[in-house]
């Protein structure tokens, strides 16, 4: 048969790169970049090319599975499609009738091409507020922030910028490829880099200016910044003039951050933070978004003063910095298919948490929403998971204790819930109390082990894709299906459909399949998915700068708010400010006596990305072992070799690690990577694959006292642990 080749959208990591995929009767041979993308040409990376290998693995799930026995015990039976979707429809039905529906919380995966809009939508349409997802933890908080302070999210002009600020973000090859090309294109023409980072990474070595901070004190670092700005009058007067609230009362803040007083916090020489505060303002520059900020002690306040340093800089919506861009005009948005209009009020004020952390509740959802209508004329901008999220450790304890309500039913779809969020042994005994746990997936993860149902999912080169970024930005990729699933394998359109269908909601799901589906999205454009494929592959409205000038920022006010009203009318504190972290050398000091160390927990693993991909042995070999990356003189000082086994530990609990002993890591920071588990271990309790030896969220808190206190978002970066040799 002839060698096809097949426009895809990876699906491997969030950054979702346009490639092809070379196929030969329904085989996918080879996956490799595509030329022709106008977004990311060119690109591919290990993850990307070793899709392959995913899709066909022989450890892949194929049929749908039954548990048979106590829950965890590892046996299954195998059954049909109906068979399982009926028994689970039958059992939401009963439970839903004993509890109400907010007793079904579910949880949804990271990977940027899932429909994720369309679990949601099944959530809203039954009555239940539980909606949650890993990007709790970073993004969308971001999303967030920036709506409460100027009415969309950022996107970084890379093609035309001069300076290029990577605040905890570190792009490389082969990790977020496609923004690694963009910055490499940028320091071509002769951008200059500004890297915060406790190690010297990959982009430090190259940056004009690197800053080495203390892990979790960013807020501290970027008010020093606009110490700077400000009191030196590098700040856009006419725009701060026109088009800001609160400039003086910010000024006012800020003046109790000078830098030598920020370098006391942060471990940043004075004269660097000036330095890099002064490149930061001269020229056209932007702060893409790395994760970073999002997993801090004080992430709301560090988002907003990035946020705030953007525009008093005048770096919104002009070439060159960040720009606002609103939905595709053409298109219909995510956010329209999630049907948010439907979810009861009632049922709105049951979301769990949201009593104390508000930032992600509807109340505040339905503040931005009115002021970003104003704007982009569409009642709910949420941006797709970017706006109201249940909060997790609360899940957990609705689950466990029943407080405030009980919630017995828990739906995972490509999300191995028990290593996406933090505190593992509270996860575990969460999801071991549920009446019906649900997970659809490629491969029996440690959360999939603990499933009633565990449901086998079609692959990115499985399914068609329509690329909308979250609504985030107005730039959408359209990427055809490659081949067809294998065995039983369902798309996550189907499954909610299906479900959707038997719970009485099938008026509202009139679309058979995605392609259906994005026929549907498109029509206002004029076409059909296929059609788009073939002659657009990419397609976004013509670029228009400083639309503010005729609508105003999508707020209260009309204007940034660099004094939030949305904030203060949530009870917090209206300007950002710095908080130390629960745990530190100045917050805790006996406690840094044991626990001498800082953390920076949550770096994407190596060749992986987040808990997937450890069964693929070209990449396992590559990284075999989870690399706890340490000091040479702090690791001589513990004992430790290049290569010795430890332990990393905190109040929390402790994991075993390989040591591996670099320079690039600050003398007092150790860094812990993310995802780790073992698929080549037995399946089935105890071990779950090896869930409990080197998952670093075992080792990470969730109480409130170690939540933002805005959001509610659990640090995990920038507390203390210890590191010793393992016996």
């Amino acid at each position: 048969m002839e060698e096809e080749v097949k426009k895809v959208i990876c699906g491997a990591c969030d950054f979702c790169c346009g490639v092809q995929a070379d196929v030969e009767d329904n085989r996918v041979i080879k996956v490799g970049p595509n030329p022709d993308h106008p977004i990311t040409p060119n690109t591919v990376c290990r993850l990307s090319a070793r899709g392959v290998d995913v899709r066909n693995h022989p450890d892949r799930l194929l049929y749908p599975l039954k548990r048979v026995g106590d829950r965890g015990a590892g046996k299954w039976e195998r059954v049909t499609w109906d068979q399982a979707l009926d028994d689970i429809s039958n059992r939401l039905k009963k439970i839903i009738e004993e509890y109400g529906p907010e007793a079904l919380a579910s949880s949804v995966g990271w990977a940027g091409i899932q429909p994720n809009e369309m679990s949601r939508r099944f959530m809203n349409l039954l009555g239940s507020p539980n909606w949650t997802w890993p990007g709790f933890l970073c993004l969308s908080n971001t999303s967030v922030i920036s709506k409460i302070t100027y009415g969309w999210y950022q996107f970084p002009d890379y093609g035309n910028t001069d300076c290029v600020v990577l605040w905890g973000h570190d792009p490389q090859p082969n990790k977020w490829t496609g923004e690694y090309n963009w910055l490499r294109n940028a320091l071509k023409r002769g951008a200059k880099l500004i890297v915060v980072d406790p190690f010297n990474s990959f982009n430090a070595k190259k940056a004009d200016i690197w800053l080495q901070i203390r892990p979790g004190t960013d807020a501290a670092l970027a008010l020093g910044w606009l110490n700077v700005i400000i009191n030196e009058g590098l700040y856009d007067k006419e725009f701060v003039e026109k088009w800001t609230v609160g400039f003086d009362e910010l000024k006012e803040r800020v003046q109790d951050y000078s830098p030598e007083k920020v370098e006391e916090i942060t471990w940043v020489p004075a004269e660097k933070i000036r330095e890099a505060a002064r490149m930061y303002a001269a020229k056209r520059a932007i702060i893409p978004w790395g994760s970073t900020l999002d997993e801090i002690p004080n992430t709301t306040d560090a988002l907003r003063a990035n946020c705030i340093l953007r525009a008093i800089t005048g770096k919104l919506d002009v070439p060159g910095g960040e720009l606002l861009m609103g939905y595709h005009p053409q298109i219909v948005s995510q956010t329209e298919l999630e049907l948010n209009e439907k979810l009861p009020e009632e049922q709105k004020k049951k979301q769990l948490g949201m009593d104390r952390f508000k930032v992600l509740s509807w109340e505040c959802f339905e503040m931005t929403s009115a002021a970003m209508e104003k704007v982009w004329d569409k009642k709910y901008s949420n941006q797709v998971s970017g706006g109201v999220i249940t909060h997790p450790p609360s899940l957990w304890t609705a689950m466990i204790e029943g407080k405030p309500y009980p919630v017995k039913a828990f739906i995972a779809s490509g999300n191995n819930t028990l290593m996406s969020f933090t505190n593992t042994k509270r996860i575990y005994e969460a999801l071991k109390s549920l009446d019906l746990l649900v997970v659809v997936e490629h491969f029996m993860t440690p959360t999939a082990q603990l499933a009633d149902y565990v449901l086998p999912a079609a692959h990115w080169l499985e399914r068609p894709v329509l690329h909308s970024h979250m609504d985030w930005i107005a730039i959408n990729y359209a990427g055809e299906k490659a081949v067809d699933p294998p065995g039983e394998c369902w798309t996550d359109y189907k499954f909610w459909r299906e479900l959707a269908v038997r719970m009485g909601q099938e008026e509202y799901w009139p679309w058979n399949d995605l392609e259906e589906l994005y026929d549907y999205r498109l029509k206002p454009l004029g076409c059909t998915h296929k059609e788009f494929v073939t002659n657009h592959l990419v397609h976004a409205p013509e670029p228009k700068f400083k639309k503010y000038e005729e609508t105003g920022f999508g707020t209260p006010s009309g204007k940034v708010e660099l004094y939030s009203s949305i904030l203060e009318k949530l009870g917090y504190d209206p300007l950002p400010r710095y908080d130390e972290p629960p745990e530190s050398p100045v917050s805790t000091p006996e406690l840094h006596k044991e626990y001498p160390l800082v953390y920076f927990v949550g770096e994407r693993s190596g060749p992986f990305f987040q808990s997937s991909q450890r069964m693929i042995k070209p990449l396992r070999e590559i990284e075999p072992d989870p690399l706890l990356v340490i000091n040479p003189n702090t690791a001589y000082d513990l004992g430790i070799q290049d290569g010795d086994w430890v332990y990393a530990e905190t109040k929390t609990g402790k994991i075993k690690l390989r040591a591996k002993l670099s320079p690039d890591a600050h003398p007092k920071v150790v860094r812990i990577p993310h995802g780790w588990w073992f698929p080549e271990k037995p399946q089935g309790e105890p071990g779950l694959s090896g869930l409990w030896d080197s998952c670093e969220a075992a080792i990470l808190d969730d109480k409130d006292e170690y939540c933002d206190t805005e959001q509610g978002i659990p640090c995990i970066r920038g507390l203390l642990c210890k590191v010793y040799k393992a016996e």
